[in-house]
């Protein structure tokens, strides 16, 4: 079967293209023909260039010709609909990663700011209607199966959608052959908009089984060690700013894991270096296989962000995640974790204590010395269990979108 896969594929995002490409990667090892339908939304594609150093955004386009097919570049619905019809395509999977935003001006209200009220900009994909939705459906001559995987909303305050804005969500939602969520946050915004008709599960990210569908293209712990000028025992700190710690908190850790014959090494994120003076740094470019196996190969992860903790649960890698994840209102007077992906995650795997979260005003920093005591007595034994739970949940979710595909009804 041809299957279209639409997510954010142009993403200049480690953890988004991973995503794909295990998605990718298990359809071709089952005999399909998967194909990236290559929507690009000009609004977005201009944030890209806006925010990410020439040179990430050069090789992560000459990256995607070698990883996977794409279809010629759509901008609207109609062309996604003409490219699904032209290329065959007989039914699309959407996602995984954040596909079911909406955020609306009464979210985006920034007080106080310089002009005492703003409004934040959302590019297009943060906004319905858009592709991610499927309302392209509507425009073939027959419609097509499709399927929703491990979807998230981003922190959407979807009790702020207007009534008309939840009723077409609705149609949508119930169009769809198979739809799971990937956090409860998402869960509860499709039950809330569907007035209880859809409640979907919450299944893994995909990235969960991306040694399973993709392992075979990692480069091995030598490759790496020689390519990056790696010692044998190195940490990984990947903070985006100096919101969750300080110089000074890192000059600590780093004299605590020198005494303990290990070094420190600053990961960089997708679009920046990241936060804090190091003694090494790994600069971009970074292939987001390369950045895969730098944590696989490390003795442990420390910093912000929600896929570097799902590779080291994947791979058993022992971390400690600064969570930077949550809703913050009037410049963070107000905060809330329970739209944390990590937090979510963390707490099904029963490993919470490795977790702090770094955005309210009143936050302080953990001692460096627990941080690395926490790594020093990471629960692998817990950790693996979740990983190979989490497994074959996806293996199950993967086989129910398929079947969905066989059925007749769209």
């Amino acid at each position: 079967m041809k299957i279209g896969l639409l997510a954010y594929h142009s993403a200049i995002n480690f953890g988004a293209t991973l995503q794909l490409l295990s998605t990718y990667m298990y359809l071709k090892n089952h005999a399909h023909s998967p194909i990236v339908i290559n929507w690009v939304a000009a609004d977005l594609e201009e944030s890209y260039s806006n925010y990410t150093p020439a040179v990430q955004l050069s090789a992560h386009k000459q990256l995607r010709k070698f990883l996977w097919h794409e279809t010629p570049l759509c901008r609207t619905e109609q062309e996604v609909a003409e490219v699904i019809r032209k290329e065959g395509i007989e039914a699309v999977i959407i996602g995984s990663d954040a596909v079911c935003q909406h955020h609306t001006r009464r979210e985006r209200t920034v007080f106080p700011c310089r002009t005492i009220i703003g409004i934040e900009p959302a590019t297009s994909d943060r906004l319905f209607p858009n592709p991610f939705w499927a309302l392209w459906n509507d425009l073939l001559p027959h419609p097509i199966p499709v399927a929703v995987l491990s979807a998230s909303c981003q922190d959407s305050q979807y009790k702020f959608f207007p009534k008309a804005t939840c009723e077409a969500m609705k149609r949508q939602i119930l169009s769809y052959k198979y739809v799971s969520v990937r956090d409860t946050w998402t869960q509860n915004m499709f039950a809330h908009v569907t007035n209880g008709a859809s409640v979907p599960l919450v299944t893994p990210d995909p990235v969960f089984a991306f040694l399973h569908n993709a392992g075979c293209l990692l480069p091995s712990k030598e490759e790496i060690l020689r390519k990056y000028n790696l010692p044998e025992k190195y940490i990984l700190l990947s903070f985006i700013n100096e919101k969750s710690v300080s110089q000074q908190w890192i000059n600590d850790f780093q004299k605590i894991t020198k005494a303990d014959g290990c070094t420190c090494i600053k990961l960089p994120f997708s679009q920046k270096e990241g936060f804090g003076q190091m003694r090494k740094t790994i600069s971009l470019p970074l292939s987001p296989l390369d950045w895969f196996a730098i944590i696989k190969y490390s003795a442990g992860y420390v910093g912000n962000n929600m896929h570097p903790i799902v590779v080291c649960l994947h791979t058993g890698t022992p971390f400690f995640s600064f969570d930077n994840y949550g809703l913050k209102r009037f410049n963070g007077l107000l905060t809330s974790d329970k739209s944390s992906k990590i937090r979510h995650i963390l707490e099904t795997a029963g490993l919470a204590d490795w977790r702090t979260s770094c955005i309210s005003r009143r936050y302080s920093a953990p001692v460096p010395n627990d941080i690395y005591l926490r790594l020093r007595t990471f629960d692998l034994d817990k950790s693996n269990a979740f990983a190979d739970i989490y497994y074959q949940k996806y293996k199950g979710m993967m086989s129910k979108i398929l079947q969905s595909f066989n059925t007749n009804a769209v």
